[in-house]
């Protein structure tokens, strides 16, 4: 197993959580949620990648590059928190978004390629598609299903691109123009890791999804929490009007300067992440363009049509965070049990009474952030935390695992 590959888990470059989506929402937010923020982040943008629709785009020597922007929440059940995260940001988009939300959020993605363009028609206007947003939470099972029907992923990738749609067969005869749609998904990290060097993502269709790693960020009291309704109320307004914003501009532009600096420093810095690698090779061209839409997104939440150099600077980050949860999940890791929070589990069940303490954890992950391991440890109610004598300096906490046996349990029936 490469050094490099599965054992480095992704950490969150500051430098993405900017501006009043990337910084004033998600920190307002994060205090009343245990999603990571990166999460919170991501599913925010994708919510604002499809309500602005077809237009703007950011103007490149190719045309116009389409907004739209497909996130996928890679984190182990229960612990990941996907659900927790993309949750909150979707009580702000149904705040701002009125109607869109109301009319053009699905959950769940359609996994067969009628079902998809039936969607898409449903909403179109004369044959021209309004913009849409799938959240799915259960991708696991839609990418298992889509592989009976070739047509998902042809279509999944003309509606990345925003080319036109034809499902023609005896029976139906659609056609969607410029379809416009966002997806959020959430998916465990094997699963994801198992796909990602693929035919399935070599083919294109799995590569135009950016995933992101994601992991309970703290543990929130369960009736003590304060309710976040008035904040979402009042972010929701805020979003509201950066679309208001956005429905007036046509093109994104980037200004010579910034172009330069983009061409010297961001986009190598984008093409050096995914070289050297045949499985991250296939990310290459997705990467730089979803660099490019993420910060046209940076941009309209700033509520402006002038791109500057932070905005690409936000964007790299999380283009970075994306190649190394790729990386972190590749099919190089365990076929079971391959993500972290299951193998420190599994760690310390296996020392049985007599527990393991924070310090041989340490060591046994060393590649792990303390952070994370306290995440995973606090998240597991079958791991009780003891803190042990201090022999000077800071005292070591021990773990051990207390889930009752199926003999214990028998004996307190009993008694």
């Amino acid at each position: 197993m490469s050094e490099t590959m599965s054992n480095r888990v992704p950490v969150a470059d500051p430098a993405m959580f900017v501006g009043p989506v990337g910084k004033a929402m998600v920190e307002e937010l994060d205090q009343y949620t245990e999603g990571a923020k990166v999460g919170v982040l991501v599913t925010l943008l994708a919510g604002l990648s499809a309500a602005v629709g077809n237009l703007p785009g950011v103007g490149t020597g190719k045309g116009s590059m389409p907004l739209s922007f497909w996130p996928v929440l890679v984190g182990p059940t229960g612990l990941g928190r996907k659900g927790t995260a993309t949750a909150i940001a979707m009580k702000v988009i149904a705040e701002g978004f009125g109607d869109f939300a109301e009319h053009s959020v699905v959950y769940g993605c359609p996994a067969t390629g009628l079902g998809f363009a039936s969607e898409l028609s449903e909403r179109a206007i004369r044959g021209v598609a309004t913009p849409m947003m799938f959240v799915e939470e259960e991708m696991d099972a839609f990418i298992t299903n889509s592989k009976r029907d070739s047509k998902i992923g042809t279509y999944l990738r003309k509606a990345w691109d925003g080319s036109n749609i034809a499902h023609r067969t005896s029976q139906t005869d659609l056609v969607i123009k410029k379809p416009h749609v966002a997806i959020v998904g959430h998916i465990q990290p094997k699963n994801w890791g198992a796909i990602s060097g693929s035919k399935d993502a070599t083919g294109g269709t799995y590569n135009r999804f950016f995933p992101v790693w994601v992991l309970q960020s703290k543990k929130l009291p369960v009736f003590a929490t304060v309710d976040p309704t008035e904040v979402i109320k009042r972010l929701g307004t805020r979003l509201g009007q950066i679309l208001k914003f956005a429905g007036e501009v046509t093109d994104l532009i980037v200004p010579d300067d910034v172009a330069r600096v983009f061409e010297h420093k961001h986009r190598e810095i984008c093409d050096a992440l995914t070289t050297g690698s045949e499985e991250l090779g296939q990310y290459t061209e997705r990467a730089m363009a979803y660099m490019i839409r993420i910060a046209g997104l940076y941009a309209l939440a700033d509520k402006r049509d002038v791109l500057k150099i932070q905005d690409f600077d936000a964007a790299l980050a999380l283009v970075q965070y994306m190649v190394a949860t790729v990386t972190y999940t590749l099919p190089e890791a365990e076929a079971a049990g391959d993500d972290v929070p299951a193998r420190v589990l599994s760690f310390i069940r296996e020392a049985g009474d007599q527990g393991v303490t924070s310090s041989e954890v340490a060591r046994k992950f060393q590649r792990t952030r303390a952070a994370e391991i306290r995440a995973i440890v606090e998240s597991c109610a079958e791991v009780q935390a003891r803190k042990m004598r201090s022999e000077g300096g800071r005292p070591a906490t021990l773990f051990v695992w207390v889930e009752d046996s199926e003999e214990d349990a028998q004996e307190l029936l009993a008694a």
